[in-house]
């Protein structure tokens, strides 16, 4: 005797729903497998199982189940795909999100790994790829080139008027290159924002090379000839002949193709060459920077004369800065950060002069220089020139910081710079925070 058989689409669909038609549903028997063979003997109950299979595999009612079943499968697949990709997209959203991170914040590229094994071990899913630094270093670059394209794109269908601001700079392997910027407003409700365009190595530094160089560089952005002449206004650069020079620097040969742009300065540069052309005139701090440039160099080139200036200024427990040289090098910033490391140590510098100037060990001509830098950092004179140099360079750090502001305007910036040049004339009449610091230590 044979068992019962069933059909397993039939069982699995069982009703065929909207499917169904009148005359077709799916037979009972064939869906709970209670299907019975006709006859008594074995080959009649083979003959007739193999009929009523073949009558059922071409009925109506099962093809559509196998339809049904067919179609439920297909969309699982397409759901389990789009749902994977979906996973997919979520992932690669957070790996680019923490590279745009490490750029926005001036980070490292090797913070990146670190960052996302933090998130990892915060229980942040970031998927098993796109994890090494040197990938944010390729997200970073695609995400920067796509922000470009769009900027680009919007200031070109807009008109919007644009600033060149073209600084040179030296690689690491001694090459000479040109940093181009571009300052616009996207559109009108938002201020200008200022952008890198592209690097140019430069061939030449002549005149008609470097203008040749930033005509190359905005026409491969996509702009025109024609669109510059309408939207382009102005040309900013340090104040180096080659770039600004009157005859036949390339600020002059950019306002021969474009007739009314205007040329400018940098404030930054125009204020470094105000405080050197300042030292030329008045002469009074020649003293104070070769004082400082002996001390820079008698504690910078000398591990044992630093070791113990370190250990003098631990136990007055005092936090030792390093000394760095004053008033030549760029940026009036540099020469604060050394008058203002000056003045946090100086009770940590008298003593090893002293001791230094006693020290048997040492030769008769070193002993005599450091004698005599204690007895110039102990005078009175030396505190006050300390003291007005201190005043007056945290005040011009402070312009130059504000100048550096990229929401700085021209009004505001004339503004600021009266108002500085007010505030530094009135230290002749009124002493600043560090004046009163001979005082004190004449006490």
């Amino acid at each position: 005797m044979l068992t019962m058989e069933g059909c397993t689409p039939c069982h699995d669909v069982k009703d065929l729903g909207v499917m169904a038609s009148r005359g077709v549903n799916i037979a009972i028997q064939w869906a709970d497998g209670k299907i019975i063979p006709a006859g008594q003997s074995r080959d009649v109950q083979l003959s007739s199982l193999r009929k009523t299979i073949c009558e059922h595999k071409n009925s109506a009612a099962h093809n559509e189940a196998v339809k049904i079943l067919q179609t439920a499968n297909k969309d699982i697949l397409l759901n389990m795909n789009a749902s994977s990709q979906e996973s997919v997209f979520k992932f690669t959203a957070k790996v680019f999100m923490t590279a745009y991170y490490v750029a926005k914040n001036n980070k490292p590229f090797t913070d990146f790994e670190s960052l996302i094994d933090l998130q990892h071990a915060n229980s942040a899913d970031l998927g098993r790829v796109l994890h090494s630094k040197t990938v944010c270093v390729d997200i970073i670059e695609h995400v920067s080139s796509q922000m470009k394209k769009e900027l680009l794109k919007k200031i070109i269908e807009t008109k919007s008027k644009i600033t060149v601001l073209a600084d040179e700079s030296t690689s690491v392997g001694h090459k000479s290159t040109l940093i181009v910027f571009l300052k616009a407003s996207v559109d009108g409700d938002m201020e200008p924002i200022a952008f890198p365009l592209d690097l140019v190595e430069l061939d030449s530094m002549s005149a008609a090379h470097i203008k040749e160089q930033i005509m190359g560089c905005l026409l491969k952005n996509g702009f025109t000839v024609e669109l510059l002449r309408e939207i382009l206004i102005g040309f900013f650069s340090d104040g180096a002949s080659v770039m600004l020079g009157v005859m036949s620097g390339v600020g002059k040969l950019l306002q021969d193709d474009f007739q009314g742009i205007i040329l400018w300065h940098c404030l930054n540069h125009r204020l470094e060459l105000a405080v050197d052309q300042a030292l030329d005139v008045t002469g009074g701090t020649k003293d104070f920077q070769a004082f400082m440039d002996s001390l820079y160099s008698l504690y910078s080139q000398s591990p044992k004369n630093m070791r113990q200036l370190s250990e003098c200024a631990h136990n007055l427990d005092i936090a030792l800065r390093r000394i760095g040289k004053v008033l030549s090098v760029g940026w009036v910033a540099s020469s604060w950060r050394a008058v203002s490391a000056l003045c946090q140590s100086y009770p940590a510098l008298a003593q090893p002069f002293r001791e230094a100037s006693e020290d048997d060990t040492r030769d008769s001509r070193e002993r005599a220089k450091f004698k005599g830098l204690l007895s110039k950092l102990c005078s009175i004179n030396f505190l006050k020139s300390l003291a007005l140099m201190a005043d007056v360079l945290t005040e011009l750090k402070n312009l130059s910081e504000i100048l550096q502001n990229r929401k700085t305007t021209l009004p505001k910036a004339h503004d600021i710079m009266t108002t500085y040049v007010k505030r530094i004339e009135s230290l002749n009449r009124y002493p600043g925070q560090h004046a009163l610091m001979p005082v004190r230590q004449r006490k």
